[in-house]
This record gives structure tokens, C-alpha cells and sequence, in this order.
């Protein structure tokens, strides 16, 4: 999908393949077919049974997540890729350097999506966002919570969250790969939560989030609408832009330069 789209990603357990067709009924980019967190230890080894014999019946095209690359579990995920024919990229969780990322991408031929979710990984942002194969770079806020030892929805949360999009950002740009991937808001029965959750990564200059719920892809798509007041002034500006080819020039007080007119543009729909 192009770079500048905002892009919504919607988890589904791989214990609930039969879900998969209603996540993508919801209109999210991308469907995310989660085999970590999702599904207990004792049952990984059938559920990637399963998952193999669904990829083969299937016409929907997924994401796979993982195991992190340091549990045993991995492994075997990376033998079920080799049977998949439906997997799109692999989303790799609790990323520390892009040894991982490279590895992943070497044994599977498919683009990552890196998720820093400790310290380590964090520190290593910088490093993670060169690696080949890499996709974009997202992070977990609820591993990061625990391992920094801060509280849930605190200042303090707030901040380190916000310190990680910063480093996200920028070494995402800096090294030419899409704009990073916003973590899941974990409270789905909380829509105005969400909506400016969905406002602040966009300000952020994220390019997407990910959802836990499929309700929340509505939620979201909505949140992402342009507004009616920015769409009239988007055509005041490309009004005035056409009549006079001027580049720097002032709307309802506004000063305007060229990268308002080129945001006016994305608004309209016009090249």
C-alpha cells in the first residue's frame, strides 16, 4: 500500500480462524492473523495445524504474528510460514536488534513489521530501522509499561510513549521506510479514547495503528475522515494556488506555503 496511506491493522487470534472473514468485512488494510499472545503455549503446535489447513482454503490474504525471535516457538512458526500461501508479511514482536529482522526476512522472503517492546528494543531503534527487509516499526505499549515500570495511563505513560513515537518517527524517515505504526489502544468500549488516540499519531505523522477489536476500525476510519471545515479550507487554498501560481500566500489569516498546498492537494484527491 502506498507510504502515505493510513493504514489499519486488525488482530485476529489464531485460535479464532473463523473470525477472519468478519475482520476483513470491517474494512481494515490489513488483517493480522495473531499467533503469540493469542494462543497458550499447549496449543501453538495444533493451532498451526489449523492455520496451514485454513491458508490452503482461504482467498483472504493476511499478516502473520509470530513468536519473538528468542522463544523456542519461532522456530516452528517459521517451518508453518514455509506451508502458507496466503501471508502478505510477519509482524515480529518484542524486536531487539535487526539481526532479528534480517533473519526473519532471510528465512521467509516476506517484509516485517518490527515491534519494540522492551528497553533493549527501544535503545535500539535507531539500528532496528536499517535493517533489510524491514517494512515499518511499531511498539507495544503494554510490554513497555511492565518493563519500564510505569503505570498505565499515567503522565508518566503518556510521556514515554510519546519519547518512542519521536524515535519511531524519525529514524523510520531518515532511513526511507513507511511512517511507523501506532500501537492498540487496549480499552475498545472507550470510543472518544480512541478517536484521539487515532488524532494524536496522526499528528504524530504515523501512518496507521493497529485494533484489537473489529468495532474499532469503524471507530477509527471515522476519526481519519477529513473534517467539512478542512476541506473548505483545502479549497480556498488550491482556489488561490490556480489563480495566481503563487507558492506563499495568506487564507483566512493563514499563511500558506507549499507544503499546506501539497496538503490540500492529498485532501481533494488532486495531483
Amino acid at each position: 500500500m502506498p507510504k502515505d496511506h493510513h493504514a489499519l491493522y486488525l488482530f485476529v487470534p489464531a485460535i479464532r480462524l473463523d473470525r477472519v472473514s468478519k475482520a476483513v468485512a470491517t474494512g481494515a488494510d490489513v488483517v493480522i492473523i495473531d499467533l503469540e499472545d493469542a494462543v497458550a503455549d499447549d496449543q501453538k503446535d495444533d493451532v498451526r495445524e489449523q492455520l496451514i489447513k485454513f491458508d490452503a482454503v482461504s482467498e483472504h490474504r493476511y499478516w502473520l504474528r509470530v513468536n519473538a525471535s528468542h522463544q523456542s516457538e519461532h522456530t516452528y512458526d517459521l517451518q508453518c510460514i514455509s506451508k502458507l500461501n496466503q501471508v502478505d508479511g510477519i509482524i515480529l514482536p518484542k524486536c531487539q536488534n535487526p539481526e532479528q529482522v534480517e533473519h526473519l526476512h532471510q528465512a521467509t522472503g516476506l517484509p516485517v513489521i518490527a515491534v519494540v517492546e522492551s528497553p533493549v528494543g527501544v535503545a535500539n531503534i535507531a539500528k532496528i530501522a536499517t535493517a533489510k527487509g524491514l517494512y515499518a516499526m511499531s511498539f507495544g505499549c503494554l510490554d513497555l509499561l511492565h518493563s519500564h515500570g510505569v503505570r498505565m495511563g499515567s503522565q508518566a505513560a503518556a510521556v514515554l510513549f510519546d519519547k518512542i513515537r519521536s524515535e519511531l518517527l524519525v529514524y523510520s524517515l531518515a532511513n526511507g521506510i513507511r511512517p511507523p505504526i501506532d500501537a492498540v489502544f487496549v480499552d475498545f468500549d472507550d470510543e472518544q479514547g480512541l478517536v484521539d488516540c487515532v488524532k494524536h499519531w496522526v499528528d504524530f505523522g504515523f501512518g496507521g495503528q493497529m485494533a484489537i477489536h473489529p468495532k474499532q476500525i469503524a471507530i477509527m476510519k471515522k476519526a481519519l475522515a477529513t473534517s467539512d471545515d478542512e476541506r473548505v479550507f483545502a479549497q480556498k487554498i488550491l482556489a488561490e494556488y490556480q489563480r495566481t501560481g503563487d507558492t506563499v500566500f495568506a487564507i483566512d489569516g493563514k499563511m500558506v506555503d507549499l507544503p499546506l498546498i501539497l496538503w490540500a492537494k492529498d485532501v481533494l484527491g488532486d495531483a
